[in-house]
């Protein structure tokens, strides 16, 4: 899989509090989307010569991602890659037994360029997103 870092996803229960946080070490903060389809609130922060991070608060309707904010708190759970083909990517990883949150569907927050999840129990949570 060729493939560069695109951010790294935190989970938040406030974005703008956590946005404000990361604004005292330098980052700046973009615009706060609605993802219905995911059902959480997306805002990306960046830094120069930094890699991005996304900040992720799940609705209050959004059970899973909830439990994982009551368990861990805010934190990094996820790595997002940039690939080529988010579809083969997926069916390659869905054949070495990665284990598939959802297929690709389009993001808002990624101006509708297809993403995917995986979980894998060596390296947790991994996001891929289209390059174009």
């Amino acid at each position: 899989m060729k493939n560069k870092i695109d951010h790294i996803g935190y989970l938040t229960g406030d974005i703008v509090a956590t946005g404000k946080a990361f604004e005292k070490l330098g980052y700046q903060m973009g615009e706060i989307v609605n993802d219905d389809t995911q059902r959480t609130r997306i805002c990306f922060l960046t830094k120069a010569d930094e890699v991005r991070v996304e900040l992720v608060e799940p609705y209050e309707n959004n059970r899973t991602m909830q439990k994982m904010l009551t368990k861990q708190g805010v934190s990094p759970y996820h790595t997002c890659y940039e690939v080529d083909n988010v579809d083969s990517e997926y069916e390659h990883l869905i054949q070495e037994d990665w284990v598939a949150l959802f297929k690709p569907v389009a993001a808002p927050a990624f101006g509708n360029r297809k993403i995917c999840y995986f979980w894998n129990a060596e390296i947790g949570f991994i996001e891929l997103v289209n390059k174009q």
